[in-house]
């Protein structure tokens, strides 16, 4: 499993969710605020009570919980610097041990040297493209979640889990108050209304990149060649692709020398 955890200070700076953190914490989102969004007066409690605050690493492993996932999952994190740092991380990490990212998969020391971080993301994107189930945390302004969502579909409508916040919101609310009888029974109840990455219709403000279907789909019974769909399996896929460019590669090689001998 591959799960975009949104739970980094541009983020929760961006929704306004504060009063989880310390003062200093508080005042460092609040700062970044002011110095890189439009002034907009933002209320916790209203946003927490429609789902307008990222999820916790902890509210997420609960619903992995709820769902019947236990800590023999495999899970990698595509996420940047979490904000408050392993204070969050280990209530996630006591559920689900086995994490990994871009850093602890490179045996390379390639992502290391790569100081603007462009590599990581790509590792973070090839990951959960080709994950047997990708969650993201936050269906926010984020590109990377959102182009991720589309790409599996069109990829065989790959195992997807999207939490509705709005609809979790309650369900969290409560435990913070101390109601936790029934909480995984009733964070599962929610949890079952999702499709899962499948087929669904397009509504707003679902972006058309999150899903295409059915505009830009293949089809199975194309008549045209260039409409047909592509195996199954994406691992062969870009196998192939990668094939064709190392051949290409060794052609232009290949030329490129033949033309130096030549001179």
């Amino acid at each position: 499993m591959a799960i975009h955890l949104r739970f980094e200070m541009d983020m929760l700076a961006f929704a306004g969710c504060f009063d989880i953190f310390t003062r200093e914490e508080q005042r460092i989102l609040k700062k970044y605020r002011e110095e890189n969004f439009a002034a907009k007066k933002l209320v916790y409690s209203e946003r927490r009570a429609i789902g307008k605050c990222p999820l916790t690493p902890e509210e997420v492993g609960l619903i992995l919980r709820s769902m019947g996932f236990d800590n023999s999952t495999r899970i990698y994190l595509a996420a940047g610097e979490l904000f408050g740092g392993e204070r969050f991380m280990k209530p996630f990490r006591s559920l689900f041990p086995r994490l990994e990212n871009h850093s602890t998969v490179d045996t390379t020391d390639e992502l290391a040297k790569n100081t603007h971080g462009l590599l990581g993301s790509a590792v973070d994107y090839m990951v959960c493209l080709l994950a047997d189930i990708f969650m993201p945390t936050y269906d926010g302004p984020s590109n990377f979640a959102n182009n991720l969502l589309g790409h599996r579909l069109y990829y065989g409508f790959r195992t997807t889990i999207r939490p509705d916040r709005k609809a979790l919101a309650p369900v969290f609310i409560d435990r913070e108050k101390g109601q936790t009888t029934d909480i995984e029974e009733a964070v599962r109840k929610v949890m079952l209304s999702t499709n899962f990455g499948g087929p669904h219709k397009r509504l707003p403000p679902e972006s058309f990149y999150t899903n295409s279907w059915p505009e830009c789909f293949c089809q199975m019974a194309a008549m045209n060649p260039a409409d047909k769909c592509p195996p199954d399996n994406v691992l062969d896929i870009l196998d192939s692709q990668l094939a064709t460019e190392r051949i290409d590669d060794s052609e232009s090689i290949a030329s490129n020398f033949t033309s130096d001998v030549d001179k």
